[in-house]
């Protein structure tokens, strides 16, 4: 009986501790193109390393692009600062 408190209470821990994330633009604000949440900062980057595919300019403005993470309290915090995606991870 003890263990099934238990298991409860890990269960809910693991939910809260879950993150997302999701793109950033240049003036740090959410992405207006790129405005999905992703599971992981892998996905986030290669989503936006193959968006960016689409620019014949390297340096377009649109091509700085951050991470946010979500936090515990709902928040997002700045995890990568806005610039250049030159390659995948």
């Amino acid at each position: 009986m003890q263990a099934s408190g238990s298991t409860a209470r890990r269960s809910t821990a693991s939910q809260s501790l879950e993150r997302s994330y999701r793109l950033i633009d240049g003036s740090c604000e959410p992405h207006l193109q790129l405005d999905g949440q992703y599971s992981s900062l892998d996905d986030a980057i290669a989503d936006a390393i193959e968006w960016i595919g689409l620019f014949s300019e390297p340096d377009h403005p649109s091509s700085w692009i951050g991470v946010e993470v979500s936090s515990t309290n709902g928040d997002w915090r700045t995890c990568r600062l806005p610039g250049p995606l030159l390659c995948p991870l």
